[in-house]
């Protein structure tokens, strides 16, 4: 019920403003918020407050929207493929968090999520970089390693 709720929530948040270099590096705040928080978490035996599930949709969902930006901005492929895979990872390990029904699977989650954050800071630093100089930034060589989902890239550039 509280996937629903939170999904309810995150699809009326307004999506009129574009993605930016502004919002990635907000993203990137977001994330050394999030990161602190998961810590305070894996350090307690408390539950997982429902405003912390809904600051990963949250994330989830704004690192889509970056990787969307990247892909229509003509960014570095593999800069969006970072975006998309921490949009979906934030989405398995809300599920896994929700699902969990032993400390040893709230605590894996919680790592998992604790060191996404941490990469998020410089990933979101990354993007910004690269739109302020308005070139992109190559993170490695390597070519097309992940391909864009154009339905989203194109639900999200409307």
């Amino acid at each position: 019920m509280k996937r629903l709720i939170a999904s309810l929530v995150l699809s009326a948040l307004p999506f009129s403003a574009a993605a930016s270099p502004d919002l990635a590096r907000d993203w990137g705040t977001k994330a050394s918020a999030l990161y602190e928080d998961t810590i305070e978490l894996l350090e307690s035996d408390s539950g997982i407050p429902d405003s912390y599930e809904t600051e990963i949709g949250r994330f989830a969902l704004t690192a889509g929207r970056l990787g969307s930006w990247i892909d229509g901005s003509g960014g570095p492929s593999d800069l969006g493929c970072i975006f998309r895979g921490m949009a979906e990872e934030g989405e398995t390990q809300l599920m896994a968090l929700e699902s969990a029904d032993t400390p040893d699977a709230r605590e894996d989650s919680l790592k998992r999520l604790a060191t996404m954050f941490s990469d998020a800071e410089a990933i979101a630093a990354a993007a910004a970089l690269s739109a302020d100089k308005g070139r992109p930034t190559e993170l490695h060589a390597g070519q097309n390693s992940c391909a864009a989902n154009s339905a989203a890239t194109h639900a999200v550039l409307q």
